[in-house]
């Protein structure tokens, strides 16, 4: 798998999906100087998880406080999660980092709405490519289960 095809790019131990871009600005508690990065959604680098990027949902049941859940999936399971529109149904959000820039002291994770896909990107042709009319496969299913939410 060649990364540059895929709209990859190497970037410490992480490899980002440059493909999407979320613009995040930080103000300073300090001096009050605003500084703004942009974020790309980036690989894991655990075992478990090596090469998925990690997607959050708040959840609240009766009776309890509202929790994250967070689940892992791979860039085909993401662009298949676009195309079928769960990540804006549900709420999730993805965890991000910047490109470039000093990095927040914690990875952000934002919504990502599919006009952050640059047009016309390896992501957004693997999103188009989808066959939403198949059920998503056993893993995807599983990997959701843990965020409460069953397709």
């Amino acid at each position: 798998m060649r990364l540059g095809k895929l709209g990859l790019k190497k970037e410490e131990n992480n490899m980002l999906l440059t493909d999407i871009a979320v613009e995040h600005t930080l103000v300073s508690k300090k001096n009050g100087v605003r500084q703004s990065f942009l974020l790309h959604p980036f690989t894991n680098t655990q075992r478990d998880t090596l090469g998925k990027f990690e997607i959050v949902r708040d959840i609240s049941e009766p009776g309890f406080k509202e929790v994250k859940r967070s689940a892992f999936v791979t860039f085909q399971q993401l662009a298949e999660l676009y195309a079928k529109g769960v990540l804006e149904e549900f709420g999730f959000s993805v965890r991000m980092c910047p490109g470039q820039g000093t990095p927040p002291t914690v990875n952000p994770v934002k919504k990502v709405l599919p006009t952050n896909i640059s047009p016309g990107s390896p992501f957004d042709l693997a999103v188009q490519k989808v066959d939403v009319s198949k059920p998503a496969n056993r893993e995807l299913r599983t990997a959701l289960l843990r965020t409460n939410v069953k397709l």
